[in-house]
């Protein structure tokens, strides 16, 4: 399943965070892809806030590459920009984090993604002006479908379009628009 979501400031993407957080459950896998400057740390900041940490105290962990936060639920925060290969992240044990009590969040997973759990939710965030942000969610598997899902329904209707491709069938797109 295929959700995304448009939004038009910071304050839209630290709720859709918050919002996000609701939803995680301990050994969940947030893949956030993106380049620099989209909003990946920020959007971990929103999420480890919802779950319970200050935003202020979450920090990108560019050089030290993984770092790891008390929470409702504990967070694994990892990065893969200064990795050089998946051995790498397979030699910092990040594999053995990942799916485990944990919810983990990865920036830069497309570059460890075949080593990550396939059963995963995807997050791409894509600038689209100076605070805006296109958010494209996808889920793999039951778990994190059951999240984009969780998702769809507590947003604002305005803000997405949810896409549903199940076992090869021809995807539909649906644009839902609030009316009030």
């Amino acid at each position: 399943m295929l959700m995304t979501f448009e939004s038009g400031s910071l304050e839209e993407t630290v709720r859709f965070g918050r919002v996000l957080a609701d939803c995680l459950k301990a050994g969940d896998v947030v893949a956030l892809i993106g380049n620099l400057g989209a909003g990946k740390t920020h959007l971990v900041q929103a999420i480890a806030e919802g779950l319970g940490v200050s935003a202020e105290d979450v920090h990108s962990p560019t050089f030290v590459l993984i770092q790891e936060y008390d929470a409702r639920l504990p967070i694994c925060h990892i990065d893969a920009y200064r990795l050089n290969d998946i051995d790498e992240f397979l030699e910092l044990g990040a594999d053995e984090l990942v799916g485990g009590d944990c919810v983990a969040l990865i920036e830069w997973a497309d570059r460890v993604a075949e080593v990550l759990p396939r059963d995963r939710l995807t997050v791409e965030l894509t600038a689209t002006g100076e605070n805006a942000r296109r958010l494209d969610i996808s889920g793999s598997g039951a778990r994190s479908n059951a999240i984009v899902e969780a998702l769809t329904s507590r947003l604002d209707r305005s803000c997405f379009t949810t896409e549903s491709r199940r076992h090869g069938e021809e995807g539909t797109t649906k644009k839902t628009k609030d009316t009030k």
